[in-house]
């Protein structure tokens, strides 16, 4: 009987660590389908650490493609709209050939909108 119980938790414990192997695969495809290829349109535009003009620069950038993998408008610091009003969101980019995360404005992708098809972080 003891015997038996062994194998029934040995058993589990596989079950369980196949079960923990496939979880982050499933994940990152997710991850993979959700983010969205975004345009910068404006020139020497700041990538930030964080969703704040306060936030330290990690790169500038002008004309250049970025993966777009969330967005939030939670603890952001508002940006000027150059076409009126203010913008709250802001998205967390990748280059699209690999790189840190970084945070930019939407209004350097998209007007200073929430963006279509990127989900919230």
């Amino acid at each position: 009987m003891l015997y038996r119980r062994a194998l029934i938790a040995a058993g589990a414990v596989t079950l369980t660590a196949g079960a923990l192997f496939v979880a982050p695969s499933a994940q990152a495809a997710d991850a993979q389908l959700a983010s969205k290829t975004v345009y910068v349109y404006a020139t020497s535009v700041h990538l930030r650490e964080a969703p704040r003009t306060s936030a330290t620069v990690l790169a500038t950038v002008s004309h250049i493609h970025l993966t777009d993998w969330c967005q939030t408008n939670k603890n952001t610091t508002p940006v000027a709209d150059p076409s009126g009003g203010t913008n709250t969101w802001w998205s967390k980019v990748t280059l699209t050939t690999g790189s840190d995360d970084a945070w930019v404005s939407n209004v350097f992708l998209q007007g200073g909108r929430k963006i279509a098809g990127v989900p919230d972080c």
